[in-house]
Order: C-alpha cells, then structure tokens, then sequence
C-alpha cells in the first residue's frame, strides 16, 4: 500500500564471539584488551584511517559511546544503482543523496568486560560479517601489536572435548557459495579450503577428512600420527578462520569426531558441532523510522547487551573452558 513504510521490530540474531591470536594456534587466548582505551584511540582518528579495502568493497569503523560504554559500528559502502521508493510522488526512483554521503549496511559490535567476548548483531545479510571486522582490526593499526583472528564462541562442553581431545580422526565442513571466503596466503585446511572454493566459488562443497582404520601395528601408528596431524590442522583452522563458521556463515557446518580418554584409561569417541554449539540468540529488534527517531544502533546495541545478560553464565563458562 503507497505511503504505508516498513517499521515496527524485525528478529535479529545476536551471536557470541572471541578475539584471539591469529597464527599461534596452541595459545589462541591472551589477558582482555582494554577495548575502551582501543576505541577511544581509534574515535580520535579522521574517518579516512579507520576505513579498509578488500576486492571491491570498502568498509569504514566507527566508535559509539552509549550510557557510558563504548561500542563499534562496523559498515560496508553498498554501491551499484541504488533505488528508493517516493511514497509522495507514489513512484520508484534512483536513490539521490545529498553531500559527500553513501549508502551503508551496519553491523554493531558490542565488546563485553571479560575475556575478549564480543556480541555481533548484522544489520541486514549483506551487512559486514565477523571475518570482516577481524580483517579490519587487523589493517587499521589498532594499537594492539599483533594480528588477530575472531572465533566464534562454543559451549563450555564444546571447548572442554577439544581441549582433552587425544586425537581427531574425522572432520568435515560445507562451504557455502561465497565469493573471496579465503585469502591467498594460506596453509593447512585453509588452502585446501581455499582451492576447492576457488576451483568452484558457486557451489555448495562439503570436504570431508578421515583419518581410515587398519590392521597391524605399523598401521596404528600412521593412524595415530594422522589423527595428532588432524587434530592440530583444526585448532589452527579454527583459529584462523573461525569468523567464518555459523549457521548464517559461509561454512555453516563444521563438525568433528574426537577422541578422548576415559576414566578407565581407555579411548572413547566423542562429536563436536562447531555451528550448533556457537552461542547465538533471536532477539526482537525496534526498527526506528522518522526524522525524530534514535539511530537503530542504539536499539541493536540494547538488544546485544540484553542477550548477554541473559546468557551471562553460559558465555563466562565458555571463555574459563579454554584457560
């Protein structure tokens, strides 16, 4: 109907995350930064600093303070022929902007007081993902001094099962069309990854590895050895390229089986779902329309905050399994 605009709430999903090491996948933690002090250094710099390229997208940073806390607006330039609906002239036009201004998809990011937690609620689909803000905390010289990867954040049973993990004998991830998913300078899992996308970048390809059982003792010791290989090419996997992993992400099933040790001494066989274990929540959004409305961020930063409260317990067990 003309003249009737979209408003109200729409369902977001809020998803948990943590900041860590980028290459050295057998200490992926370190002690919390102090987020504020990182914000407020990179509010103080012009726009111009705080904006990265990859391929053809541009995005740009910027900090907010909200009741006292700072949080990160993370945007993604839309380009193409933009168009708008003119509910006065009842018409769909081209879309006209006045100034130096564009277009923008958010996503906001909310850095919570322990560890290095972050919840991260996308604006619409095209907006930027984590391994976008992982991308540009790592060109923008934070100030941080080394390069960074953002994991998504797993269950406490999760994170446990890896931890005491003897070995991984089978894991297997589907990748979904993307364009880019991988950058070029790659090892492990990662560059085989990266060369069936590349070979493939509009298919859905799921890559399977099992490490195969055999007979005889000179066999059990390649096995072995193949599943210590395995088990270390997924942490370092996971530390690398874990922003990517999600139900909504570009690999949206990750899944492996491991191999832990029983009370008796013996050897059990145990599952890890990467993607149902990763902490997330629907939570209803306002979205604010009008002249005289508040920035939609600040409902989103809200409905963050709100879903860390209520899982507070969940996500403070997730980030003590790993230390």
């Amino acid at each position: 109907m003309w003249g009737r605009a979209l408003g109200g709430e729409r369902k977001k999903t809020v998803a948990f995350y943590e900041v860590v090491r980028a290459k050295e996948a057998g200490q992926l933690r370190f002690d919390r930064l102090d987020w504020p002090l990182v914000l407020k250094n990179l509010s103080d710099r012009p726009v111009q600093s705080r904006q990265m390229a990859h391929g053809d997208d541009i995005y740009v940073g910027e900090p907010i303070e909200l009741s006292g806390t700072r949080h990160l607006v993370l945007a993604r330039l839309r380009d193409g022929d933009l168009q708008q609906i003119d509910w006065d002239r009842q018409r769909i036009d081209s879309l006209r902007l006045d100034g130096n201004r564009s277009v923008v998809d958010t996503t906001i990011i909310c850095f919570l007081p322990y560890g290095n937690v972050i919840g991260v609620l996308q604006g619409s689909a095209s907006a930027p993902r984590p391994t976008a803000l992982q991308r540009w905390l790592n060109s923008v010289n934070s100030g941080i001094g080394e390069d960074l990867a953002i994991v998504p954040l797993v269950g406490q049973n999760a994170w446990e099962k890896l931890k005491k993990a003897e070995a991984i004998n089978f894991f297997e991830m589907r990748l979904r069309p993307s364009r880019d998913m991988f950058p070029g300078a790659v090892e492990g899992l990662g560059s085989f990854a990266r060369h069936a996308h590349k070979q493939n970048p509009d298919a859905l390809i799921t890559l399977t590895i099992k490490i195969p059982k055999g007979r005889g003792l000179s066999r059990s010791s390649a096995r072995a050895r193949g599943e210590r290989r395995l088990h270390a090419s997924v942490r370092e996997f996971l530390s690398d390229f874990g922003s990517l992993v999600g139900p909504h992400g570009a690999i949206d099933r990750a899944v492996a089986d491991v191999m832990l040790s029983a009370a008796d001494g013996s050897v059990e066989e145990d599952k890890i779902n990467f993607v149902s274990d990763h902490i997330t929540a629907q939570k209803v959004v306002s979205v604010p329309r009008g002249s005289a409305a508040a920035p939609w961020y600040e409902a989103a930063v809200q409905a963050v905050l709100q879903v860390a409260t209520e899982h507070d317990g969940e996500l403070r067990s997730a980030v003590s399994a790993m230390h």
